[in-house]
């Protein structure tokens, strides 16, 4: 018995047994939010909201991210493409024109302290992903204070607190976790600065600025988490990235299923002989009607069922006896949620390439990205040339504007808090490649992303 995902091999049967996945994994993201006293620091919160119906939605993702090979490596390009040559000071001049400057000690000083092209690197896996970043920074304790570190939080690992009755999010949690429930021991909570003008309101916590309205008042903390994320319409809390359409559509589970047949077909010498589809609340059932209540006995009742399945097909007398006894038991309600269909074999071993190309195209739309540009649609006929691969990359990568706009905001806050020059500024160049024209080989050149006025 060879189990793949939500597909079941019968070795004996030559069989496939499959279920269809949920519609959606975004189908409750919210839950009901439950007010918990923090075990790290015994103080109370609103409740925390979760991110998916187990809360577990990022890890169910990544999972799916690894799992499948075009998915992963559309992910891989998109990092790679929009980390550019990493993060650049630079001092606009007199003509607003953009140029790498390191003549500002202080500024250079923590950039090298920070590692901020690694800091840079961890931001955009999140942002590419996930479309949150949850990115920390500490202050010191001098009168005027000043911004001292940037560390990264990952999205995987972090929830968010519920809204107060100004709209606003006050913490941020922190676990490696949330498995174990929703308070886990190693949570930590951190302030979270304001969504609408997060300098503003460092400002005032700080004490570096009056809040005219009287309504932020400075604090002893010296930890926060700047709220940073790519805007999805409808979504409040965690953000719901385009790409997941290629699962919620179907695309996804269906190029998992090719891939999960094809290696069924060289497993079982390229014969199938039977398949079983099963209802999607087929196993709860069956469980609920052999009063299996813990994963051990679960686990039992769904491998003896699949085992008499399994010696049923394979035309065992005695077992096929056994299996239509136990069908009988299960009453028409189980019995109905279970359709077996006979495969008639005319394998050759090409099957399904048309459809896994066809898949991966679609795949890679969803994605944002180009199939040739990762090399995604095979054959022959689907290679282009060098100017077209290239003009497809600069388009690309002028897409990343808006995400290295959000992914250099921190840096901008940090600006405004720590009072460093007015023309500075920071930048993600480009690579510009040539054309066979003028050479080879590639020219740097430097984008300039919108400046923000935060001040």
């Amino acid at each position: 018995m060879i189990e793949l995902g939500n597909t079941i091999f019968l070795e004996g049967a030559k069989a496939i047994v499959t279920m269809p996945n949920p519609k959606s994994i975004y189908a409750k993201p919210d839950n009901e939010p439950k007010t918990f006293t923090s075990a790290s620091d015994n103080k109370e919160y609103k409740g925390v909201v979760y991110w998916g119906e187990k809360n577990l939605l990022p890890q169910e993702l990544l999972e799916k991210i690894y799992a499948n090979p075009v998915v992963s490596s559309a992910m891989e390009f998109k990092t790679t493409l929009m980390f550019g040559d990493g993060v650049i000071p630079a001092r606009m001049d007199s003509e607003g024109k953009l140029s790498p400057f390191y003549g500002y000690k202080e500024v250079n000083q923590f950039l090298e302290d920070n590692d901020i092209n690694g800091h840079t690197l961890e931001e955009i896996n999140d942002l590419v992903v996930f479309f949150n970043l949850f990115p920390e920074i500490i202050c010191n304790n001098e009168p005027k204070p000043k911004v001292v570190e940037l560390n990264h939080k990952e999205a995987a690992f972090s929830r968010l607190e519920v809204m107060n009755d100004k709209g606003e999010i006050e913490h941020h949690f922190y676990s490696a976790l949330w498995k174990d429930g929703d308070n886990p021991t190693d949570m930590v909570a951190t302030p979270m600065l304001s969504s609408r003008n997060p300098i503003k309101d460092l400002k005032y916590r700080l004490g570096l600025e009056d809040d005219p309205l009287g309504k932020v008042k400075p604090t002893k903390e010296r930890r926060f988490i700047i709220p940073v994320n790519f805007p999805s319409p409808g979504r409040f809390y965690y953000r719901k990235p385009w790409w997941i359409s290629i699962i919620e559509s179907g695309w996804y589970d269906f190029a998992q299923k090719i891939l999960e047949f094809k290696r069924a077909l060289i497993n079982n010498g390229m014969v199938l002989k039977y398949h079983i589809e099963l209802h999607p609340q087929f196993w709860q059932k069956l469980f609920d009607a052999r009063k299996a209540d813990t994963e051990e006995k679960k686990k039992v009742a769904k491998t003896q069922w699949l085992t008499n399945l399994n010696n049923f097909l394979a035309n065992a007398e005695n077992a096929g006896k056994t299996f239509i006894s136990e069908k009988m038991q299960m009453g028409p309600e189980l019995s109905s949620m279970v359709t077996i269909n006979a495969i008639k074999n005319e394998f050759t071993g090409g099957e399904y390439l048309g459809d896994l190309e066809e898949v991966s195209n679609i795949l890679s739309y969803g994605m944002g990205v180009h199939p040739s540009l990762i090399g995604s649609s095979p054959g022959k006929t689907k290679t282009i040339n060098g100017t077209e691969a290239r003009e497809l990359f600069i388009i690309k990568q002028a897409l990343m504007k808006p995400f290295r706009d959000r992914l250099l905001f921190p840096l901008y806050l940090i600006k405004a808090i720590n009072g460093w020059p007015d023309d500075l500024h920071f930048i993600i160049p480009n690579m510009e490649l040539t054309t066979t024209d003028n050479g080879t080989g590639a020219q740097k050149v430097i984008s300039q992303p919108a400046i923000d006025n935060v001040e």
